[in-house]
């Protein structure tokens, strides 16, 4: 009886252990690591195919995640012009500043502020129109936000990549170590169910 009780417990237990190593050694070790007897070399998925990795995760996020021409329509609105033609003032107002004596400058701030304003957000809502598709188009075929998205991959350290992944798939890892315990469990219950009517 004792030996029908343990075998879905030890089953339980191989299932979640295989899965905590096989998790594991998605990232361990870290570096290759010979063993000369089996003539077998072990190295983690990620640290091992990190550059491949990174390149497949760019590429899918310029062509399909987040495609440059969807980018730009997302920022070529009303509210972004204004955003930059406010930025792009305030520069211009600080050299001016700088530049320029007070007595000449303060008389003339609020309709000069509001004049260049109005012109440069008319002229970036110009520059949108004009070189948006065709700059989206260059962009997209250089495959720009691609090769950031995976210069950013390659050059994280693997313990980083580690806690990052850990940290955004934390739940869902724990639930397949679970899954693989429950698994074991299960499997160990018709074991013993098959050798207690044998």
């Amino acid at each position: 009886m004792l030996k029908l009780i343990s075998m879905p417990i030890v089953s339980a237990l191989i299932g979640w252990g295989t899965n905590v190593v096989a998790i594991r050694m998605l990232f361990w070790p870290a570096k290759p690591v010979r063993i000369a007897l089996l003539n077998v070399e072990l190295y983690g998925a990620l640290p091992k195919r990190q550059k491949e990795i990174a390149r497949s995760i760019g590429e899918i996020v310029n062509n399909e995640l987040l495609p440059v021409e969807s980018l730009m329509d997302a920022i070529n609105t009303k509210e972004m012009h204004q955003h930059l033609a406010h930025l792009i003032c305030s520069n211009i107002e600080s050299k001016l500043e700088r530049f320029l004596p007070r007595f000449l400058h303060q008389p003339t701030r609020g309709v000069f502020d509001n004049l260049l304003v109005d012109v440069v957000t008319r002229e970036i809502a110009d520059l949108f129109t004009r070189l948006g598709k065709d700059l989206a188009a260059d962009l997209q075929a250089k495959g720009l936000l691609g090769k950031l998205v995976e210069e950013k991959i390659s050059s994280y350290d693997i313990s980083g990549l580690e806690a990052l992944i850990l940290q955004v798939a934390h739940t869902e890892l724990r639930y397949i170590e679970l899954a693989g315990g429950a698994l074991g469990f299960i499997i160990g219950l018709v074991q013993a169910a098959i050798v207690y009517w044998l």
